[in-house]
């Protein structure tokens, strides 16, 4: 039985917010304990409340807005894992096809996922004999749980509150108009607002700035286009950085890595999942 890599955390705080929004090239399966706030993904915000399971894709900005104490089950999973663990006729990768989804638990539901999540805690690969085996047991039996009901579920109705009715066409324009010369005076004048008050509905709306998200967007679009083998100059040129050395900079700040060694590793954990 193959040994699949993940990473599950049980996180409990008083007081929680996220500082900012993030990416990753797994799969992350959210499952608040309570209700504490508001989650965004992509270019909306949803609700983040017990009861509902969330399945946040591969290369999607999120970001979760907690309200006082948060507790919650995070898994994170990887689409080469996944490979690794289906089969003809069970597919677990059909599980990053989508950037969110989220599923409604309801009562012994709830419970039972809560308690499959609780049997994978337990089961930790501490290098006794057959520990392994069961861990990669506890996580199928999750995943096998998990699967049909969030393949079947979408990312539902979002939050339609004043301030991100606002903000949502400004989102859609950043997304759509990444690869030019963006700035606040710009954006502002796009909208006839000040970019004060730009400032202003964009944080109370989503949490963060207007120029961290055009950052963080560029460089996701920057990930993508290296994953299609466009070389770093022409990534950091079509994602909207117009100087290379402050793109690999930025890019090495937010992701850990180099855009050079970011695609050979990427090309290089592609040819695994090859057949």
């Amino acid at each position: 039985m193959t040994n699949v890599e993940f990473h599950l955390q049980l996180n409990h705080n008083e007081t929680w917010n996220m500082s900012r929004l993030h990416f990753h090239d797994h799969c992350e399966l959210l499952l608040p304990l309570v209700s504490p706030g508001n989650i965004f993904v992509s270019d909306q915000v949803y609700p983040l409340r017990r009861g509902t399971l969330y399945l946040i894709g591969e290369n999607t900005l999120h970001r979760t807005m907690a309200e006082g104490f948060h507790a919650r089950y995070v898994l994170h999973i990887s689409k080469k894992s996944l490979a690794q663990l289906s089969t003809p006729q069970t597919d677990l990768t059909r599980l990053c096809s989508a950037p969110l989804r989220r599923a409604e638990l309801r009562g012994e539901e709830m419970t039972q996922v809560i308690e499959l999540f609780q049997a994978l805690e337990r089961n930790k690969n501490d290098g006794s004999f057959g520990s392994d085996v069961r861990q990669t047991v506890a996580l199928l039996n999750l995943l096998i749980r998990l699967a049909p009901i969030l393949n079947a579920a979408t990312a539902g109705e979002a939050v339609q509150n004043k301030d991100f009715l606002r903000v949502s066409p400004i989102l859609d324009y950043i997304r759509d108009s990444l690869s030019d010369p963006l700035t606040l005076d710009q954006i502002a004048g796009r909208f006839y607002i000040s970019k004060h008050y730009l400032c202003r509905i964009f944080k109370a709306a989503t949490g963060f700035s207007v120029m961290e998200y055009i950052i963080y967007s560029r460089v996701l679009r920057a990930r993508q286009l290296l994953q299609e083998g466009y070389s770093v100059q022409q990534a950091g040129e079509l994602s909207g950085f117009s100087d290379n050395s402050h793109f690999i900079r930025t890019f090495g700040h937010l992701t850990g890595v180099t855009p050079g060694r970011y695609a050979k590793e990427y090309q290089s954990s592609d040819q695994v999942l090859l057949p």
